[in-house]
């Protein structure tokens, strides 16, 4: 009689171990294997990942279950515990997010691909290609600065023909699925088989795609930040698309990643290209570019001064002087007309409270014209490559922000908003005419004006932020549990946010410096701890680099 044999599996749980199981007798498995285990009394499909382990004695061990599933390879392995690691998880936290619900179906035949149509670029484009292969030979992230219109589409599915050329599998991922919709059609066009993976496909249809993906072929993806979990065989390229937008952050459940970050440690488990691309960078991105981390290409001049199609109204002032027709100044209704008269798309910003009130106003004053009213994530699908009228009513909502990206963020709308090379008008109401955002607009700065005021506030991309989140539905126990935690951390907390009745915040500031993985695994050790030992039955989340 043989003797046994043992294999460690990961489970899609919070565990911050991996459970250890017996291989029926003539099993052969390897790392990465699939199979049906049985784990406190359920049925999950684990992943192998060690053979051959010694168990700890006087462990009740049971017999992993047979036939396997497909495998998950070592890149993939690699990826999810890197994952796990920045992210303060399991990486049972992570194999739950990217798990794919499994169905007893067959791999389909591939069909007959549809003629592909080739990708033409502009000198501009060429120029921009040339740099960006240049930057991929010296193995760098390259952050495409591209305004709306400029054409960074082409050079994308350019870059992903290469890919693909070579076997090379490509992730192209957006903040949106809107966006995934808009753009299915084009790429398509240069690639017929173009999968498009999003929360709304259905289970059997995100299995069929995980399941192409995992084939021999390449296959190009299209979707939102959810795709990078996608079982990849062998990835060439990954493209971030809008890589500025805050929708790429995961909020709940764990692992609360930034697809952008998460895409470039995906790339660097299968050595893909990288390229972030967007018409408003983020700051931490230009501070990357800035200090040699990433290579940075324009596509087009970033817009240099373009103050001529700006108008800044004081609404305090229109008020004092009787300048004002309820939400409206004069000077504004006077821009609309105008803009109407000439045939013009006119795109009015609203904010949430704004909102009802705004619309009926315009529908009232203009019946029947061509009048788009829209939210912020809204913006992000319209075309303004063309010229216009952009109105933002209440820009001070868009400022009045606790969090410290708030002027970032709104610089990045208003630049998003004058379109390519300020094709656009922009008029903006406002009781801060003299507001750093806006002078930044007027003079054509980016993002990196802010860099001082980040660095002495001691804010990102100079340091790391780690909020630890209480939620607990007793208000004094959120408060007292909250204090002994900012105690167990040997320190207190840099800010502390939430009305104290049902959630508190811990913010932790931490070097960003070689000591900051030991840093950040030392809170995770902290706070595991903190529950263990005080059996707190309220709810922890530890929230690594907060949106």
């Amino acid at each position: 009689m043989s003797a046994s044999r043992y294999i460690q599996v990961l489970l899609p749980l919070k565990l911050d171990w991996e459970p250890t199981y017996a291989l029926p007798e003539g099993s052969e498995v390897q790392i990465g294997d699939r199979l049906e285990v049985e784990f406190a009394h359920r049925k999950y499909s684990g992943i192998v990942t060690s053979v051959d382990v010694t168990p700890e004695p006087g462990v009740d061990i049971k017999e992993a279950c047979w036939p396997s599933l497909p495998a998950a390879t070592g890149n993939l392995l690699s990826f999810w515990r890197q994952l796990a690691s920045y992210y303060l998880c399991t990486p049972g936290e992570v194999f739950k997010a990217a798990s794919i619900p499994e169905r007893p179906i067959k791999r389909q035949p591939r069909k007959k691909e549809k003629t592909a149509v080739p990708v033409q670029l502009s000198l501009e484009q060429e120029a921009a290609y040339s740099s960006i292969i240049d930057a991929f030979s010296r193995h760098k992230t390259v952050l495409l600065e591209a305004p709306a219109g400029s054409g960074k589409t082409e050079l994308y599915l350019r870059l992903a023909a290469d890919a693909m050329s070579r076997g090379k599998s490509v992730l192209y991922l957006v903040p949106d699925i809107g966006l995934t919709k808009q753009l299915e059609e084009k790429v398509s066009r240069v690639f017929p088989d173009t999968l498009a993976y999003h929360s709304e496909r259905t289970p059997l249809a995100r299995h069929r795609i995980a399941l192409e993906v995992a084939g021999e072929e390449p296959r190009f993806v299209l979707g939102t930040r959810s795709a990078i979990f996608l079982p990849f065989r062998d990835l060439g390229l990954i493209i971030v698309d809008q890589e500025h937008d805050s929708s790429f952050k995961q909020e709940s459940p764990a692992p609360r990643f930034n697809a952008r970050e998460a895409s470039i440690m995906l790339a660097q488990c299968f050595g893909a290209n990288v390229i972030l691309g967007s018409a408003t960078p983020s700051l931490e991105s230009l501070y990357n570019a800035e200090t040699g981390l990433f290579a940075k290409v324009d596509l087009k001049k970033s817009l240099s001064n373009c103050s001529a199609g700006i108008s800044i109204i004081n609404t305090s002032a229109e008020i004092r002087k009787g300048g004002m027709s309820g939400e409206f100044s004069l000077k504004l209704l006077e821009e609309i007309k105008a803009a109407l008269g000439a045939g013009l798309p006119v795109t009015v910003l609203r904010t949430q409270r704004y909102s009802p009130l705004i619309e009926d106003e315009l529908a009232r004053l203009y019946p029947g014209a061509d009048i788009q009213v829209c939210g912020r994530k809204e913006v992000r699908t319209l075309d303004l490559s063309g010229p216009g009228l952009c109105v933002i009513m209440h820009a001070d909502a868009f400022l009045a922000s606790a969090n410290f990206r708030s002027d970032e963020r709104a610089l990045q709308l208003l630049r998003l908003l004058q379109g390519p090379e300020g094709s656009r008008r922009l008029v903006i109401q406002t009781h801060e005419p003299k507001h750093p955002v806006f002078q930044a607009l007027r003079s054509g700065s980016s993002g990196l004006v802010f860099l001082d005021e980040r660095r002495q506030f001691n804010l990102p991309p100079f340091t790391r932020l780690v909020d630890i989140v209480i939620s607990d539905s007793n208000p004094k126990r959120l408060n007292y549990m909250s204090r002994l935690l900012a105690s167990s951390l040997n320190k207190t907390p840099d800010q502390v946010v939430g009305d104290g009745r049902a959630s508190s915040t811990l913010r932790i500031t931490l070097p960003r410096d070689r000591s900051l993985k030991a840093r950040k695994a030392a809170i995770y050790a902290a706070v595991k701890a903190f529950e263990k030992d005080h059996k707190y039955i309220g709810h922890i989340v530890i929230d690594v680099d907060p949106a």
